[in-house]
């Protein structure tokens, strides 16, 4: 699945995504509400990796807005993303990474995922900022049960 985020002003920004099977789905929403939220969920989904959380629900027809979102792996997913979401609004270090998910992803982590998800973030706030107004920044998502697959965030 593509995941296109285009920058429309400091504030608002929209997401849209193509999916494998040919539908699509668009949002328009607050930068500052989502964006950060929406990134932490790739960053961590992308890093376990968790196929059925937010980002894979959708890539299988579940809304942007979050009609048909569910299950252990989504629920999973977002007690992460809140907490990475303020680890990447205040900028944080990799100790605080590293103290969160050694606890919260414990049974699932690995001993590098804070370096990983710590790297994923920096590398997703410097092409956010990097994206002109009007420009895109595009993700990728891989699509069916794509087990430990990568996922590429060009």
């Amino acid at each position: 699945m593509r995941i296109v985020f285009t920058k429309i002003s400091d504030d608002r920004h929209s997401v849209t995504v193509m999916r494998a099977d040919g539908t699509s789905d668009s949002i328009e929403v607050p930068t500052r509400e989502y964006l950060r939220h929406d990134l932490s969920h790739f960053a961590i989904e992308s890093e376990l990796p968790i196929r059925k959380g937010f980002w894979g629900c959708v890539a299988a027809g579940a809304s942007l807005r979050g009609e048909g979102v569910g299950g252990r792996d989504a629920a999973y997913a977002e007690g992460l993303a809140g907490p990475l979401q303020t680890l990447f609004r205040t900028d944080a270090g990799l100790d605080a990474y590293t103290q969160l998910l050694s606890t919260a992803a414990a049974e699932r982590g690995s001993p590098d995922l804070a370096v990983r998800v710590h790297e994923c973030i920096r590398r997703l706030r410097g092409r956010w900022k990097a994206t002109p107004y009007s420009g895109q920044m595009e993700l990728t998502w891989p699509d069916g049960d794509a087990g430990g697959t990568r996922v590429a965030a060009r």
